[in-house]
């Protein structure tokens, strides 16, 4: 095409400028025009052709690049989508779309719980001494807690947990908690069911505790979730302080619509890294006031297990208004080593004489209703516990938060190893009994005579991979005083001084997702 234009363009410049040639040429006589086909047409169709053909080969090189880049960018978003569709695992599957923020991870766990509960000092009587029933010692077993729920994130920085406890054939909660995590704050809110902020053992999970129950303080002074809003505090970077506050209402099982009972919470840690050992100092405080239409408390907890209903101490109900409890809280981690120790006391508050109670239930202008035994002041008790534990299979129990964590099987069953094995000793200690009044008797209204129990603890652990738990524990618990120690010992010996001893064994199963 071009040469034809070059061509075409030549021969119109010779006839504008050989016009004297034209005319010349009108004299003569004219030429014969050739017959044959010029060779330079025909080289110039050649050229032409060729030019058109490299036009629609590039036209096509461009085409199909074009579709290459789309079927590329149809395959990265099905690898996106699939990515969105197939769940990440970590001991269950975790459903994740990071571009909008959601996840979802369902989540559970299953403890099956079976042992043998001493009669006191090999005492085989059954029916009932002194109010309490014999029958559910000896050998039991239950399935402590059978957990189902799901936890996650949602756009916008909130998070979630939903856990229903299934044990014993009744639906029961567990944490149902809506969190917001502030980006640029090390803060994160909290609203909804939960244990209000009271000690090492209450915070950490039943799932990882060193021994089957939590320390019988936790138990004897009234420890549960409850519904409420916290605020943390946390050093999110170094997991090196942690700050927390809230204020509860009753627990969320509660059904009735006398909910006027609450709860306010203080703790505060000191957590740092100190070479190789990781260290938990603090300190914890809670404010209780029970509820008006029942204003009454009552103190006690099992021997170490809860494979029985029966307790050993019990204050009964107290009339009283509300208590304040103050804790102290320490533990370390060195390599395979760990340490822990923590004590509490619990001051009863406003305790109501005989005339009192009879006072406030006839009254009929408000709904305050006392409930429980009349005292002559306000008792406090106190209880406490030291552990040891250590790694047998060189693991290191993990701690994150303020509370202990899942620890990770360095060889786990499934890679051929042994798993991770852990032994663990445990010295727990409750006094539930307390003078009120200079009397030297040993009764209300003058002395709460809860008893006293210390308990001897040996546990051993094994996790053949990280989800799953074996659980043997053995306990011997010596009593002083109390309600049982009155019908089993010498009855010339002071009610507070009574004693006898027992042994526990038990062992559980567990599994979690």
């Amino acid at each position: 095409m071009t040469r034809k234009f070059v061509i075409a363009a030549l021969l119109a410049g010779t006839a504008v400028f050989a016009a004297p040639a034209q005319a010349a040429a009108q004299e003569a006589p004219a030429a014969q025009e050739p017959t044959a086909p010029d060779a330079s047409d025909a080289t110039a169709d050649a050229t032409i052709a060729n030019t058109n053909q490299v036009d629609d080969l590039q036209a096509k090189i461009e085409l199909l690049q074009a579709q290459v880049e789309a079927l590329q960018e149809s395959l990265e978003g099905v690898k996106k989508q699939q990515a969105k569709a197939v769940p990440s695992w970590k001991g269950g599957p975790e459903f994740a779309d990071k571009d909008t923020g959601f996840t979802f991870k369902p989540k559970g766990f299953a403890q099956f719980d079976t042992g043998y509960v001493g009669f006191p000092d090999g005492d085989e009587r059954r029916g009932t001494v002194s109010g309490l029933n014999f029958q559910n010692l000896g050998f039991n077993s239950r399935a402590r807690r059978l957990v189902f729920g799901a936890e996650g994130t949602l756009p916008g920085r909130f998070g979630y947990k939903v856990e229903f406890n299934f044990a014993q054939g009744t639906v029961d909660y567990e944490d149902i908690i809506l969190t917001y995590d502030f980006e640029k704050a090390p803060l994160q809110v909290s609203v909804g069911n939960f244990y209000p902020y009271s000690s090492l053992e209450t915070m950490t999970s039943s799932r990882l505790g060193s021994m089957l129950e939590r320390a019988s303080f936790t138990d004897a002074f009234n420890y549960n979730r409850r519904l409420g809003i916290g605020l943390q505090f946390s050093d999110k970077a170094t997991d090196s302080y942690l700050v927390q506050a809230g204020i509860f209402s009753t627990p969320i099982n509660d059904a009735s619509f006398t909910r006027t009972g609450w709860q306010a919470s203080l703790r505060a840690l000191y957590t740092p890294t100190l070479g190789s050992t990781r260290l938990h100092v603090g300190a914890n405080f809670q404010h209780r006031s029970n509820s008006q239409e029942s204003l009454g408390a009552q103190y006690r907890t099992r021997p170490l297990t809860q494979i029985t209903d029966q307790r050993f101490i019990d204050t009964g109900t107290l009339a009283s208004s509300g208590d304040d409890t103050l804790g102290v809280e320490f533990a370390a981690i060195h390599k395979s080593l760990h340490v822990a120790a923590e004590a509490q006391k619990v001051w009863v508050r406003n305790t109501f004489t005989a005339a009192e109670l009879a006072a406030t239930n006839a009254d009929p202008n408000d709904n305050d209703v006392a409930t429980g035994t009349a005292l002559n002041g306000n008792p406090s008790f106190w209880g406490g516990y030291f552990e040891l534990g250590y790694f047998l299979t060189g693991e290191t129990r993990a701690y994150k938060g303020g509370k202990w964590d899942r620890t990770k099987v360095l060889k786990p069953w499934n890679d051929g190893g042994w798993g991770a094995l852990q032994i663990n000793g445990r010295v727990d200690y409750v006094d539930l009994s307390d003078r009120v009044d200079s009397s030297a008797t040993y009764a209300a209204p003058f002395y709460v005579n809860g008893g006293k129990q210390l308990g001897l603890q040996a546990s051993l652990i094994w996790n053949p991979i990280d989800w799953v738990r074996f659980m043997a524990q053995y306990g011997h618990v010596e009593v002083t005083g109390g309600p049982r120690a009155l019908g089993l010992v010498d009855p010339n010996k002071p009610a507070n001084k009574r004693k006898f001893g027992a042994d526990t064994f038990a062992a559980r199963a567990q599994i979690e997702f």
